[in-house]
């Protein structure tokens, strides 16, 4: 691992619902590696801005597809414009009851295939008492972050964090750990996975196929 830049080209997508911690575990992971922080509300909230959004009452009809827009334009400035090196942390709630969500991951995956880049997605799982505590911080109303407890709680018993298959999936429980603790979690899952593709790559590296 390169210390200078220990992800190297990486797509860490941190998945989980509002409240979880996905910005402040992504802000940490960006600070202790170099890469860029694209979280949810950065993409959302120019649209939350405009109609008014109190992180409590339902937004209105449209705002999703508008917010899609946004994210799209993100997401080919990322593969058009970044420097090849360049890693993200991207942050999205994403569940698996809706298949507008299983869409969404699909771009992150063509966005990741796009650019040559590892893609990381990370489940983050928190049990539902403690979302309930951590979704009223009251440093999330700044952010026009969801801040419903009811919401939060019917989330957690009705749906679950979206869960397909991915060889790099990884679901990391973060009910009880820090957020330097699950940073040191997901880079040492991002280890793991690096030097198995090493390996793999390894095997297959010209010469030793036996032909």
């Amino acid at each position: 691992m390169n210390p200078g830049n220990p992800l190297e080209n990486t797509i860490v997508a941190l998945i989980g619902f509002a409240g979880t911690g996905k910005y402040t575990i992504g802000h940490e992971l960006c600070e202790r590696t170099g890469a860029r922080l694209i979280h949810n509300h950065l993409i959302n909230n120019p649209i939350f801005t405009v109609v008014a959004a109190d992180g409590v009452t339902r937004l209105p009809a449209g705002v999703w597809d508008r917010v899609k827009e946004i994210r799209a334009t993100v997401y080919r400035a990322i593969r058009e414009l970044s420097p090849p090196e360049m890693s993200f942390v991207i942050t999205l709630e994403l569940r698996e009851s809706n298949p507008l969500d299983h869409l969404a991951f699909d771009d992150l995956t063509e966005l990741a295939a796009a650019r040559a880049s590892r893609f990381v997605p990370i489940r983050l799982i928190c049990g539902v008492e403690e979302l309930c505590r951590r979704v009223v911080d009251p440093g999330r109303v700044a952010m026009l972050k969801d801040i419903s407890p009811e919401l939060a709680r019917k989330k957690s018993l009705e749906d679950e964090v979206l869960n397909v298959p991915h060889p790099n999936l990884r679901t990391l429980d973060v009910t009880k750990r820090t957020a330097s603790g699950s940073v040191d979690a997901i880079l040492d899952e991002i280890s793991a996975i690096k030097s198995v593709s090493n390996k793999t790559f390894t095997a297959g590296s010209p010469g030793d196929s036996g032909d």
